[in-house]
């Protein structure tokens, strides 16, 4: 069991880099004049964006595995379908990328007034991966080894990562709407502070404290 997880493991991790892979290959290596030169530095800001969305579902995965232990049967389907997820997710990433670079360099007619298709695209990604993440820690919750603290994480992880379903989603409703279109992006900007008011009002080690305190009389 434990070599299955640890090839499982590995499939994933390359499963991300190859992600990473196509979404800078994506933009047709070398830049052959300067406009396209221009484009590519001007799209930096949103590939480091891109690539930092990446990687947060990929160091998510890799911290609900720590918790799972072995795993079981749910947290290989979970696995598989996020990995095949984030294979047709990084499509939008780079559209999502693309498309701030076009903007930036004034050429954001180039895609003809379909930017709401593309972000209800990504939205739809984003939802289904964030969806993927909260149930990899809700598998998760059910090692029979995983202490009260470690319980008490994994519930607190589920949580965020719905929020995070519902911020996409939001976001994703207002892109059917020409008058919210431009708005949409800027929705996903309210996850640092949804995050932290949560974060900072759950108690994540509460069970652990109360069960030492029981040991302790």
């Amino acid at each position: 069991m434990t070599s299955g997880q640890e090839r499982l493991d590995a499939f994933t991790d390359a499963a991300f880099a190859f992600a990473v892979t196509l979404m800078v290959a994506g933009t047709g290596g070398m830049a052959p004049d300067y406009r396209q030169l221009e484009a590519a530095i001007a799209g930096a800001p949103s590939f480091a964006i891109a690539f930092a969305i990446i990687a947060m579902f990929w160091l998510a995965h890799v911290r609900a595995r720590r918790m799972v232990g072995n795993g079981d049967w749910r947290f290989m389907l979970l696995t598989l379908a996020l990995v095949f997820t984030v294979l047709l997710y990084v499509h939008p990433l780079r559209a999502m990328a693309s498309s701030f670079a076009a903007f930036v360099t004034g050429n954001a007619n180039d895609y003809g007034g379909r930017l709401g298709q593309m972000f209800a695209l990504y939205g739809a990604g984003f939802i289904l991966m964030s969806l993927l993440t909260a149930g990899l820690f809700a598998t998760a919750r059910r090692n029979p080894d995983l202490d009260a603290a470690g319980h008490r994480v994994a519930h607190g992880q589920t949580i965020i990562w719905l929020l995070l379903v519902v911020t996409g989603l939001l976001s994703t409703i207002m892109t059917f709407f020409r008058a919210t279109v431009p708005f949409a992006p800027m929705i996903y900007a309210t996850l640092p502070l949804t995050i932290g008011i949560f974060a900072s009002r759950y108690r994540w080690y509460e069970p652990a404290a109360a069960a030492t305190e029981q040991e302790q009389t």
